[in-house]
């Protein structure tokens, strides 16, 4: 015969595996779950652009031509002022010209001055044209 404590005992026993199964059980859909929303985000993340190209179409988003025009219009301008100016002034007037903006100036200059060696930076922040 069963004693009431024995019985109680037995009943705890039974909730403790019951609870045991069903953890176990949420702990396996809990993985299910996770596991879909990787494969999700996988098959998301392979339709997303490479960032590589992005990056290489944003460098040559500018066209040639107008960086050509822009250069001619810098060396046109340097050749006006024979004593220079500061690259504050030179790019106001390039951009009001070209109505085209320039990010970076020091970059900009830098190219011309490589293949125009009558373009010179005596000081900095300062351009100038040498006439020979």
């Amino acid at each position: 015969m069963l004693t009431e404590r024995q019985a109680l005992q037995e009943r705890l026993e039974k909730i403790d595996k019951d609870e045991t199964a069903m953890i176990k059980e949420y702990q396996k859909q809990r993985n299910k779950i996770f596991e879909r929303l990787r494969e999700l985000d996988r098959e998301e993340y392979k339709n997303l652009p490479d960032l590589k190209k992005l990056a290489s179409l944003e460098n040559h988003q500018e066209s040639k031509p107008e960086k050509d025009i822009r250069k001619h219009v810098a060396v046109n301008i340097l050749k006006v002022y024979s004593d220079g100016m500061s690259a504050d002034e030179l790019r106001s007037k390039i951009e009001k010209e070209t109505n085209m903006q320039i990010v970076n100036m020091t970059s900009f200059m830098s190219s011309i001055m490589k293949k125009n060696p009558f373009v010179q930076k005596p000081r900095r922040g300062y351009y100038r044209f040498i006439k020979m």
